[in-house]
């Protein structure tokens, strides 16, 4: 067996089942391997930008890891955004590329690129395989670091001799270590201090499963507010009558109160990144701190911890909320201080919607939006554009697995991330929120959704700017706006010319039937929401200054 069918026979013993790339020299030995078996479906895409894109929202989408493959030079170097974006929120993204042969490696050969040291700084592990019957043995090695501990990126350079050479060696068994428990002796001490404090607050950031009951079971037994980190809503349950909304930017002052009047955080899984913390001034100094984080190096990183646990988010909110059965039960102040909060955060998230314009407003988007989802349950993917802290406010997710975003913050990611979610949940509707700059930096592959038939609903919110940069000359430079504004194509044309479903919506009260119609279509659909060139954040809200 030739090197590159080794390494397709080691992608179908971890259970891969898609592989996204761009054909190229280096890697089409893999692509002959991949077409001589039907365990592994190969699908062709547009830009290798796109293709780990997909493969990052397979991967969240489906909780094992998603996997691309690329040509040496270039086509690595496409990738490099997309597993920034995954190694930023932890996301098992594999990407397998072609190098330059040993033979003539490290002589300038054409497009040859130190692959390794590029993808060093933004992989868990990135690694160049020298000889064929080692590929089982690494490559395996490199899919089962993506998706345990803490999970992230890998990359796997694969010289072209190497996949064409021969070798007699069987794959390795599929394995996965069990997740970390706590230290039950520390388990006890945070029980002790948590169950002492009057004003308890739990934070539950991407570390944690969405909607997992260990998570929500704790929060029952503190009888504490809850909020999620950044861009994370979907981790608890948002109808959960102890819910106060996510942190960061668009966060309802309740939210932040809960965090910054607690006397004891219990942290789940969460990084305390910039905009989570708001800009890490969140945290009080007196303020006792218990931080669950499976990966070791977060514990103290930025908030030095009265208990640390290196665990399992789960798992140690269960062994903790056992470990709380021993102790008082909450008293009548802690009740007292949820219910104003719970209270304020009601009123706060009731959505606004303004008269009719002769643009439609992102809260006219937001109520269409919610209403569709009340009609059609479906996942929603939400890029960066500057409409998305609309949904974090007034957008509720009810049952798991239904809001998928990047905190990372990269243009360009919803759309193929949202074609990944609907690749591994195919019984789903998915539908991709994106502003108009991002979706048009990857809409080639709307031609990839038509041809493997990727049913996902694209809404774009149309202002014709770079809505973020936008706000912020407005503030920093007295609305001296630069490079920020452009024309636009028709959008819902351009689906049509590419054989998907187009609507173009220029009022508010067409917002519903379009919505119905391009998911009824069965198919891709794009439906051009045209906005006001300033429309973006909700009023009360500006963006943090740039540092």
């Amino acid at each position: 067996m030739n090197g590159a069918r080794l390494v397709v026979a080691a992608l179908a013993a971890e259970g891969v089942r898609q592989v996204y790339g761009i054909p190229g020299t280096t890697i089409m030995d893999v692509l002959d391997a991949l077409a001589g078996q039907d365990t592994v479906r190969y699908l062709s895409v547009r830009h290798e930008q796109v293709a780990a894109s997909i493969a990052d929202g397979y991967a969240r989408a489906s909780g094992g890891a998603g996997v691309c493959i690329a040509s040496r030079g270039p086509g690595a170097t496409n990738m490099a955004t997309a597993f920034g974006t995954a190694y930023d929120e932890s996301v098992p993204v594999v990407g397998i590329i072609g190098q330059v042969a040993g033979g003539i490696a490290h002589r300038e050969a054409f497009e040859e690129l130190d692959v390794v040291s590029m993808f060093r700084p933004v992989t868990k592990w990135a690694v160049e395989i020298t000889r064929p019957e080692r590929i089982p043995e690494l490559l395996q090695r490199a899919i089962r670091l993506a998706v345990s501990g803490r999970p992230g990126p890998v990359v796997v350079s694969l010289p072209l001799d190497v996949l064409k050479a021969s070798a007699d060696v069987p794959v390795q068994r599929r394995f996965r270590p069990a997740p970390p428990r706590p230290d039950a002796a520390r388990v006890r001490d945070a029980a002790r201090l948590l169950a002492a404090a009057e004003r308890p607050a739990v934070i539950v950031g991407g570390g944690v499963r969405s909607f997992d009951e260990n998570v929500t079971g704790l929060a029952e037994r503190l009888r504490a507010p809850v909020v999620t980190t950044w861009s994370r809503k979907d981790r608890f349950a948002n109808d959960h009558p102890q819910f106060l909304g996510a942190l960061g930017p668009g966060a309802f002052g309740c939210a932040q109160d809960a965090v910054r009047d607690a006397d004891a955080v219990v942290a789940l899984g969460c990084r305390f990144s910039e905009f989570t913390t708001a800009r890490w001034t969140l945290l009080s100094p007196e303020t006792a701190l218990v931080h669950v984080d499976i990966d070791a190096a977060e514990l103290g990183k930025i908030y030095v911890p009265e208990v640390g646990l290196q665990a399992d988010a789960g798992l140690a909110a269960r062994d903790l909320a056992g470990a709380l059965d021993a102790e008082a039960p909450p008293g009548a102040a802690r009740e007292q201080w949820l219910s104003r909060l719970r209270t304020d955060y009601l009123a706060r998230r009731e959505l606004t919607v303004p008269p009719p314009s002769s643009a439609i407003s992102s809260a006219e988007l937001t109520a269409a939006l919610r209403d569709v989802l009340a009609r059609t349950p479906a996942i929603l993917v939400a890029d960066a554009p500057s409409f998305a802290p609309w949904i974090w406010r007034h957008v509720d997710f009810a049952s798991p697995g239904r809001h998928i975003a990047s905190a990372a913050g990269a243009m360009a990611w919803g759309f193929p991330a949202a074609l990944g979610v609907q690749l591994a949940r195919p019984d789903d509707r998915v539908i991709c929120v994106s502003g108009d700059g991002s979706f048009w930096m990857v809409a080639q592959d709307l031609e990839t959704a038509v041809r493997e038939k990727i049913p996902v609903v694209t809404v774009i919110a149309n202002n014709f700017a770079y809505g973020n940069t936008r706000d912020r000359q407005r503030i920093a430079h007295g609305e001296r706006y630069f490079g920020v504004f452009y024309d636009n194509p028709d959008f819902a044309e351009f689906a049509r010319l590419n054989g998907a479903h187009g609507e173009r919506v220029t009022r508010a009260a067409d917002l519903g039937p379009a919505l119905d119609r391009a998911l009824a279509a069965g198919g891709p659909a794009v439906v051009d929401i045209v906005q006001d060139r300033h429309e973006g954040l909700p009023p009360d809200l500006t963006p943090m200054p740039a540092r």
